[in-house]
């Protein structure tokens, strides 16, 4: 009798012990649904890389600040609102304003956001820009892992990714870039003549004609996506650069994009409409057939994002001749 009494005990322990790894088991399973399902809940700290190098990151997660322009329209295309965007003049760019949020902060000066407004927010990830200066950089690094977003055009889709990968929204950033892909294909075939013509597109900063090297601002896309040609005398250029109206009149090209903002030309906001009537600019031959195209798009785009790149896509698909 005492023997079946113990054989009865151990049976009874063994069940107790595999229903209590039953239900571990289970714990466990629902913890990784609901991580997947809520990227929240499934973030860590571990190790992502942008452009070669690797960074230490909390993430995926909503707590990022985007401390530069490419940042801020990278979060905007895939509908993020982050803890806190710099601004252009006294307040977010008017383009991108509607888009970012009430509850967005504002953490400053494009050049160089307020550290004070960026550790109150306690983000886990800062997004500057390869546009700061070192001792900018350093400053937020103190705070939390920054990454300096690319201002060049070429690493458009990376920054794209990067922003997909840390917001936990992957699958949307790389739908984006297909979009885009997708988008380039129905222009070129409504618009097959442009590796015939030679294009510029001028920025106006300052009171002065700006143009920039093959790789910066929306080059790449103009000459690499569209298939424009590019002028002879621009291949020497490799950053900013300004020109007169008489040294741009020399190049000959047959279709010109002008960016024009106010916050940029403080002290000049005539000077578009100077531009306008002046005699040698009207000699172009861009400006005779009529193929100057002014703030196609707002003229606050970067335009070395996707953002940036849509814009400028959907308004070349509908304006160009």
């Amino acid at each position: 009798m005492k023997k079946n009494c113990w054989v009865g005990a151990i049976f009874c322990m063994l069940v107790f012990l595999s229903a209590c790894g039953t239900t571990s088991s289970q714990q466990v399973t629902s913890s990784e649904t609901k991580n997947e399902s809520s990227p929240d809940l499934a973030s860590q700290e571990q190790v992502i890389t942008y452009l070669d190098k690797d960074y230490e990151i909390i993430y995926p997660t909503k707590k990022i600040v985007t401390a530069s322009l490419e940042a801020m329209e990278d979060a905007v295309a895939l509908g993020f609102e982050p803890l806190g965007a710099v601004t252009v003049g006294d307040g977010f760019p008017n383009y991108l304003k509607e888009h970012l949020g009430e509850d967005v902060a504002n953490v400053g000066n494009k050049f160089g956001p307020d550290v004070e407004a960026v550790t109150a927010l306690t983000p886990d990830v800062i997004l500057g820009s390869t546009k700061f200066d070192d001792s900018v950089t350093a400053s937020l690094s103190k705070i939390a892992p920054t990454i300096n977003v690319s201002h060049q055009s070429i690493n458009w889709e990376d920054n794209l990714r990067l922003m997909g990968q840390l917001t936990g929204k992957t699958e949307d950033a790389e739908q984006k870039i297909v979009d885009y892909q997708s988008d380039l294909s129905a222009f070129k075939k409504d618009h097959p003549n442009t590796p015939d013509q030679k294009a510029v597109i001028i920025r106006i900063r300052d009171g002065e004609l700006c143009v920039y090297g093959e790789k910066v601002y929306y080059n790449p896309m103009i000459y690499g996506d569209l298939g424009f040609q590019i002028p002879e005398e621009l291949n020497a250029i490799e950053a900013q650069t300004t020109i007169s109206v008489e040294q741009f009149a020399k190049w000959n090209v047959d279709v010109v994009f002008v960016q024009f903002s106010d916050e940029e030309n403080a002290g000049h906001l005539d000077f578009l409409n100077n531009l306008k009537e002046n005699a040698i600019w009207q000699s172009t031959p861009a400006v005779n057939s009529n193929h100057v195209y002014y703030n196609i798009v707002d003229a606050g785009y970067q335009g070395g994002t996707y953002l940036s790149k849509e814009a400028f896509l959907s308004s070349a698909s509908d304006q160009l001749q």
